[in-house]
């Protein structure tokens, strides 16, 4: 699922220049703008045999304005929302966005970011 999630933003969104990280890839020193994208841990849903994932995804970019921040959380919502995924085994989902959290300013990256907090649709056989 990471896989997918990254090829789509990467062929999606030509400013980031293919710098999309899982966790503790990027840091301080790595070019800007990039976006980390974590998984978290499965949550069961209603259905019988379904489950969520969360998906944050963290856009990182300089020090200079949080509209830099918004404009490119737009990007990564619009490269996103309503497309099919499709895994290397052929599994396809979907990611819902469920919201983001506050701005943030990373002292020791010296970087602004604000986390989007995503959910995965059913996942079902290509």
């Amino acid at each position: 699922m990471r896989n997918a999630i990254r090829k789509k933003l990467v062929k999606s969104i030509c400013e980031l220049k293919g710098h999309v990280f899982e966790p503790f890839m990027a840091g301080p020193n790595t070019e800007k703008p990039y976006v980390v994208v974590t998984i978290g841990g499965e949550a069961t849903t209603n259905m019988r045999y379904g489950f969520d994932l969360p998906v944050r995804i963290w856009p990182y970019v300089e020090r200079t304005s949080f509209k830099e921040v918004d404009d490119l959380a737009k990007e990564i919502r619009d490269a996103l929302l309503g497309k099919d995924l499709t895994t290397k085994c052929g599994l396809v989902f979907r990611l819902r966005y469920v919201g983001s959290g506050e701005d943030f300013y990373d002292p020791e990256w010296d970087a602004l970011t604000r986390r989007l907090d995503f959910v995965t649709d059913v996942v079902r056989g290509g």
